[in-house]
C-alpha cells in the first residue's frame, strides 16, 4: 500500500511540472510531455527496485528457512507475520494516508509541515507499539492454547507475540519512512535503502538461522531490517523536513488527517478480513502446518500482485499534484489517459500470471506443496481483477481527497467474502477460502467501478483490438515455458528465476501485437469521449 507521484524535479523543495502553475503548456490534456514521461518512467523503475527487493528477499529465503526450521516452525512463523501485517494495517489508517498527505505538502513546498507529520505519526507508532507489548504480555499463553501450535513449540509462540510490539512500531516507522522518499521523488535513494537493508538481513539470515528454535533471533533480525529501512529513509529525506514549535500537527492538520485517515481505516480493516483472516481461519480450523502452506501460495500471489502496483507511487503523487492545481477537471483527464493503457496491459499480464503461478510455485518449494500453487492462482486471479479495474481510481480517489468510496467498495467486498467463505469451505477445504476471498475482490472491484462513475464520469476506453490474440499466445507461451522448467526436477529459488523466464516473454510477444495502439492510442482518441 504506496501512493504517490513524484515525477516533480527536485531543488531544495518541489518545483512544478513542466509549465504548470508557470502559464505553459497543460499537463494534463490526456498526453504526457517528452521530459516529464522521462521522470515517470524513471520513478517507476526506481519505485519497482525498491519495492521488489522485500518481495525478491522473502522468495529466495523461503525455500531456506523452509529446510532450516521445518515446516511447523515455518508455520509458527508465517503466523506471527499475518498477525504483524494485520497490526501494521490497523494503525488508524495513518501509515496508509501518509504517502497522500506528504504529496499535498511537497507540492506546497511546506517543510514544516511534512516535520509535523513526520513528528506526529511516529508518536503514534511508538504508542501503538507500546499497546501491542502490553496486550502480548497478558494474552500471548491464551492465543498460543486457542491457536493448534505443537507443544514443542509454543513457547518460542509466546517470545514472538512479546516481541509483535516493537516489531510494530519499526514496521510502521519504516513505511513513514518510505512514503515521505516516496512523496518527494527520491526513488533511487529510497532503492538504494530498500535493496540494502534487505541484502543486510538475507545474508544475516543464512549466515545465523540454523536448525532449531532460532525464532527469536529470527524476529530480531527482522527488527533490524525495519530499523535499518527508518534511518536511512529519514536521512536521505531529512532536507524536506523542518523541524518547528509546534512538533505535532496543528488542530486544522489534525482534524483533516483524523477524517482522512479514519477514512483509510475502515478500507484498511476490510484487508484483514480478506486476506489475513484467511490464515487465521486457517489455523483455528487445521493444523499450523496448513498455514505454512497457505502463506508459501500467499506469498507467491501478492508477490506477482505487487509488480503492477509498483507504478502507484509515481502515480498517486502526480495526480495529487494534477488535482492541487487544476481540481476534479484536471484529475479526470489524467486518470483516463491513465487508465487506457492501465486496464489492457494490466489484464494480460494477470491471465499471464494467474495460468502460470502453479507451475512456478511446484518448481520453487517441490511437489509437496503443489496445494500452494493452487492457493496462489485462485487468489491471483481475483488480484487481476481487482489491479486492473481498480488501480487508477484508487489513485484518483485518494488524490482528490474521496477515500470513502474505497471504504464502501472494501466492505462490499468483505460482505461477499464472508457470505461464501463457510459454503465454499465445506465444499473445497483450504481452495475454497481463499475462492471467496478472490470472488469478494472481483465484485468488490466491480463496485469500485459503478461508484467511481456517479461520482466523476471516470470510464473504460475500448481495449485494443487485437488483445484478445495477443492475451491468449501470451498464456499459452508462459504455460508451455513452465511446463518445460518443471519436467527438469528443478527446485529452489534460482530454478523459480529460470521459472519466471517464460511469463516476461509471453508478455513480450503480447506487446508486438497491442504496444503500438497503447502508446499511440490516448492521442489519436484525444478529443472522443471514453467509452
Amino acid at each position: 500500500m504506496r501512493l504517490g507521484d513524484h515525477v516533480l524535479r527536485l531543488t531544495g523543495r518541489i518545483a512544478a511540472p513542466d509549465g504548470a502553475g508557470r502559464g505553459g503548456p497543460d499537463d494534463t490534456d490526456g498526453t504526457t510531455p517528452a521530459p516529464l514521461a522521462r521522470r515517470l518512467f524513471s520513478g517507476m523503475g526506481f519505485s519497482a527496485l525498491a519495492q521488489a527487493a522485500p518481495l525478491l528477499t522473502n522468495l529466495a529465503l523461503t525455500p531456506y528457512l523452509i529446510g532450516q526450521l521445518g515446516l511447523d516452525r515455518f508455520g509458527v512463523w508465517s503466523l506471527i507475520l499475518v498477525f504483524l501485517a494485520t497490526l501494521a494495517v490497523l494503525d488508524g489508517g495513518v501509515g496508509a494516508s501518509l504517502a497522500r498527505f506528504h504529496a499535498y505538502h511537497g507540492a506546497r513546498g511546506d517543510r514544516e509541515g511534512t516535520g509535523r507529520l513526520v513528528v506526529g505519526s511516529l508518536t503514534v507508532f511508538v504508542g501503538l507499539g507500546a499497546l501491542v507489548t502490553g496486550l502480548g504480555a497478558l494474552l500471548a499463553p491464551v492465543v498460543v492454547s486457542a491457536l493448534d501450535v505443537p507443544p514443542h513449540l509454543s513457547g518460542e509462540a509466546e517470545q514472538l507475540l512479546l516481541a509483535l510490539g516493537p516489531l510494530l512500531t519499526l514496521a510502521l516507522a519504516a513505511n513513514s519512512a518510505i512514503a515521505l522518499l516516496q512523496a518527494n521523488a527520491r526513488f533511487a535513494g529510497l532503492a538504494a535503502v530498500s535493496g540494502g537493508s534487505c541484502l543486510v538481513y538475507a545474508v544475516a539470515v543464512v549466515t545465523l538461522i540454523g536448525s532449531g528454535p532460532d525464532l527469536p533471533l529470527l524476529a530480531l533480525l527482522t527488527a533490524g531490517r525495519y530499523l535499518l529501512t527508518t534511518v536511512g529513509g529519514l536521512w536521505l529525506g531529512a532536507r524536506h523536513i523542518r523541524i518547528r514549535r509546534p512538533l505535532m500537527p496543528r488542530s486544522a492538520e489534525r482534524r483533516e488527517f483524523v477524517g482522512y485517515a479514519s477514512r483509510m481505516q475502515l478500507s484498511g480493516f476490510t484487508v484483514f478480513l480478506n486476506g489475513e483472516v484467511d490464515a487465521v481461519v486457517i489455523a483455528a480450523l487445521l493444523p499450523v502446518r496448513y498455514v505454512g502452506i497457505f502463506a508459501v501460495g500467499y506469498q507467491a500471489a501478492t508477490a506477482l500482485r505487487s509488480l503492477p502496483l509498483y507504478a502507484f507511487p509515481p502515480i498517486l503523487t502526480r495526480m495529487t499534484h494534477v488535482y492541487a492545481r487544476h481540481q476534479l477537471p484536471g484529475a479526470v483527464r489524467e486518470f483516463h489517459a491513465m487508465q487506457f493503457r492501465w486496464l489492457p496491459a494490466v489484464l494480460t499480464y494477470g491471465a499471464v500470471t494467474t495460468a502460470a503461478v502453479g507451475l512456478a510455485v511446484e518448481v520453487w518449494v517441490g511437489p509437496e506443496l503443489a496445494l500452494s500453487g493452487a492457493v496462489a492462482a485462485v487468489l491471483l486471479a481475483g488480484y487481476a481483477v481487482q489491479v486492473a479495474c481498480t488501480g487508477m481510481r484508487t489513485c484518483f480517489v485518494r488524490a482528490i481527497g474521496r477515500p470513502g468510496l474505497e471504504t464502501r467498495y472494501s466492505w462490499f467486498s468483505t460482505a461477499v467474502n464472508l457470505a461464501l467463505t463457510v459454503p465454499l469451505t465445506i465444499a473445497f477445504g483450504v481452495v475454497g477460502v481463499v475462492l471467496a476471498t478472490s470472488v469478494g475482490i472481483m465484485a468488490g472491484s466491480l463496485y469500485f467501478v459503478v461508484l467511481c462513475r456517479r461520482l466523476a464520469d471516470l470510464r473504460e476506453q475500448h481495449l485494443p483490438k487485437r488483445w484478445v490474440p495477443a492475451t491468449a499466445l501470451a498464456v499459452i507461451t508462459a504455460v508451455l515455458g513452465d511446463l518445460l522448467v518443471l519436467q527438469l526436477g528443478w527446485h529452489g529459488a534460482l530454478p523459480l528465476l529460470l521459472a519466471g523466464l517464460p511469463v516476461p516473454a509471453g508478455l513480450a510477444l503480447a506487446w508486438l501485437f497491442i504496444g503500438r495502439e497503447l502508446i499511440h492510442g490516448p492521442s489519436a482518441r484525444a478529443e472522443t469521449t471514453p467509452a
